[in-house]
C-alpha cells in the first residue's frame, strides 16, 4: 500500500515538472516571437532613466542628432502602448503570473524604493498583501532604461542566448532560467535561497521574492566587526548551497558578494545569479556566449571558482582582488601556491597558522586558474569548511577550559 501511495506521489511530481517545464517553454516560445521591443519601448524606461541617468544624451550612444533619437523612441512607444503580452498557460508550478497593474501596486519604482542594482536590472522594496495581512517583499526587475547607458542598464549579451543564425534572440533567457531554478522542486527548498512568490512579463520583466531586505554581503566586508566565525558561517552556508545545486544537476555561472542578503543572525540568502543552466554534471561543458562574436565554456568547476572568488573575499576583506571583480592579484596567489604567504587578513589575529594555511590552500585549490580539472568539488568544499570550524572550535573550547 505504502509503495503503491510513493509511486503515484512520484508520478504526480513528475506530471507536475513536466507541465511546468512546458508552461516555462511556452513562454519562452512566445519571448523568441516578441523579441525585447515590448519592453524596450515603454514610456517607464524614460521616466526611470531621466532619474537613474540624468544626462541626455550619453556620448556613447554617438548619435547625431539626439532629437531624432528621442522622436523614435517616443514614437515607437506610441506603437507598443497597446501590445498583447498576454500567454497561456500563465502559472509555472505554484508560482503564478501577476500583470503589471498588480506589481505597480507591490512596489515603487522611483528612486524611493529602489535598493540597489543588480546583474540584470534593479532590486525595489515591495510589499505582498493578501487579504488583511501585508508582510515585506523584494521585487527585482530586468530593465531597459532609456537612454541605453552600458554602466546603467544590461546589455544584451548578459542574459540573452543568440540563435544559429544570430538574427533572433531567446530573449531574456536569464529571466526564464531564474523561475525555473525557484520554481525547481528538487532545488528551491534550500534554506539559503530566496522563495519566489510572482513574476511577471506583462509591460515589465520582474520577479517578486518573498523576503525582507536585510542588507548584502558586500556591505560587510570590510567591517571590522565582522568576525571570523561569522565569515566562516558565510562560506559554509554559500559552499553548502553551491554544493546542494550542484547535487540537483544545476550550474549558476555567477554570484557576487552584491547578490547575497546577509541578516543579522549572519543568515545568506541569494537572490541573483548569472547563467543559470539544467541537466548539467561535473564534465559537462555549457557553451556561453558572452558577447556577439566570441564564446566561452564553463563547468561546474567555474562555479567553484566563483566560490573561491567569494571566499578570498571573506578571508582577506577584498586584498589580492584586482581591478575586476574576478581578477586577481596573481603575485599573491603565487606565492601562497608556494606556501610563502597566507591570504587570511593580518587583522583576524584569532586564527593560528595552521588554520591560515588550510584556508589558504583551500582557496588557491577553488582558484587554481592553471588546471581547473584539479579544482575540488563543492561537496568537498563543504566538507573542508565543517572539519576546518569543528577544529578551531575544539580549540577555543580547549583554551577556555584551560585558563
Amino acid at each position: 500500500m505504502s509503495m503503491t501511495m510513493d509511486m503515484a506521489t512520484d508520478g504526480e511530481m513528475r506530471d507536475e515538472e513536466e507541465k511546468k517545464s512546458e508552461s516555462i517553454e511556452v513562454i519562452r516560445k512566445k519571448f523568441t516571437e516578441w523579441g525585447f521591443s515590448p519592453y524596450a519601448f515603454q514610456m517607464y524606461n524614460l521616466d526611470e532613466g531621466s532619474l537613474v541617468l540624468p544626462s541626455f544624451p550619453h556620448p556613447l550612444n554617438k548619435r547625431p542628432n539626439p532629437d531624432l533619437y528621442m522622436n523614435y523612441f517616443l514614437k515607437e512607444c506610441k506603437r507598443y502602448e497597446s501590445f498583447d503580452f498576454s500567454i497561456e498557460p500563465m502559472m509555472v508550478g505554484e508560482v503564478k503570473h501577476c500583470s503589471y497593474s498588480e506589481l505597480d501596486k507591490m512596489t515603487n519604482y522611483k528612486n524611493r524604493g529602489e535598493i540597489q542594482k543588480t546583474l540584470t536590472g534593479r532590486l525595489f522594496h515591495g510589499t505582498i498583501v493578501e487579504g488583511t495581512v501585508t508582510r515585506p517583499a523584494i521585487v527585482k526587475t530586468w530593465d531597459y532604461l532609456f537612454p541605453m547607458k552600458p554602466e546603467c542598464a544590461p546589455r544584451l549579451y548578459k542574459f540573452c542566448v543568440c540563435l544559429r543564425d544570430r538574427s533572433k534572440f531567446d530573449f531574456l533567457s536569464n529571466f526564464f532560467d531564474e523561475i525555473e531554478l525557484l520554481t525547481d522542486e528538487r532545488a528551491n527548498k534550500h534554506p539559503n535561497l530566496v522563495k519566489l512568490y510572482r513574476y511577471c512579463f506583462d509591460t515589465r520583466l520582474a520577479v517578486v521574492y518573498d523576503a525582507k531586505f536585510t542588507g548584502v554581503l558586500s556591505n560587510v566586508l570590510l567591517a571590522d566587526d565582522f568576525g571570523w566565525d561569522d565569515r566562516m558561517k558565510v562560506a559554509t552556508q554559500l559552499a553548502d548551497l553551491f554544493s546542494w545545486l550542484h547535487e540537483k544537476g544545476i550550474a549558476f555561472g555567477c554570484v557576487s558578494d552584491s547578490c547575497i542578503m546577509i541578516d543579522e543572525e549572519v543568515n545568506i540568502k541569494v537572490f541573483d545569479f548569472g547563467f543559470v543552466s539544467n541537466n548539467v554534471t561535473e564534465d559537462t561543458e555549457i557553451p556561453v556566449e558572452v558577447r556577439v562574436g566570441w564564446e566561452g565554456k564553463r563547468t561546474m568547476k567555474t562555479d567553484v571558482y566563483i566560490f573561491g572568488i567569494l571566499l578570498l573575499k571573506l578571508i582577506a576583506k577584498n586584498e589580492f582582488i584586482c581591478a575586476g571583480p574576478y581578477q586577481l592579484d596573481r603575485c599573491a596567489i603565487d606565492e601562497a601556491t608556494r606556501g610563502k604567504k597566507y591570504l587570511v587578513h593580518e587583522c583576524f589575529k584569532e586564527v593560528d597558522y595552521s588554520n591560515a594555511f588550510e584556508i589558504t590552500l583551500l582557496a588557491f585549490l577553488c582558484l587554481n586558474p592553471d588546471y581547473p580539472d584539479q579544482r575540488p568539488t563543492m561537496k568537498d568544499v563543504v566538507h573542508a569548511l565543517k572539519l576546518m570550524r569543528t577544529r578551531m572550535k575544539k580549540r577555543k573550547r580547549d583554551e577556555t577550559e584551560a585558563e
